[in-house]
């Protein structure tokens, strides 16, 4: 007995298959949400407590670490102006340095002859 299968049958087919495991990996994927989402509740419940007393504390918080950027921002723009100024004062520096390396060299080469 000779058996065929249509296009149409065929389609059917794949898109079961399609169907079936798209519906498994839902069906996983909500377990594991729902696991978690149960975690999330009980750690939750656990630190009530100290969430109730963090909360009120955040807008403080915030505020200050306003401040604080701010104030960094506001010293690095100091120091950036401090490093621009250093940088010529250790060229002279340097000059300075090569000179009286050559005076002393002069100077111990003619107390030599």
């Amino acid at each position: 007995m000779e058996g065929y299968i249509t296009f149409s049958q065929l389609g059917l087919l794949i898109g079961f298959l399609v169907v079936v495991v798209v519906g498994g990996y839902a069906i996983m994927t909500l377990r594991n949400v729902n696991a978690t989402v149960k975690d999330m509740g009980a750690i939750l419940k656990e630190n009530r407590e100290a969430l109730n007393q963090a909360i009120p504390n955040i807008a403080t918080a915030s505020e200050n670490v306003v401040a604080i950027t701010n104030d960094l921002r506001t010293d690095l723009s100091k120091m950036s102006k401090a490093v621009e100024t250093a940088d010529p004062i250790a060229t002279y520096a340097v000059v300075i340095g090569e000179t009286v390396k050559a005076l002393a060299n002069l100077y111990t080469s003619i107390k030599n002859q």
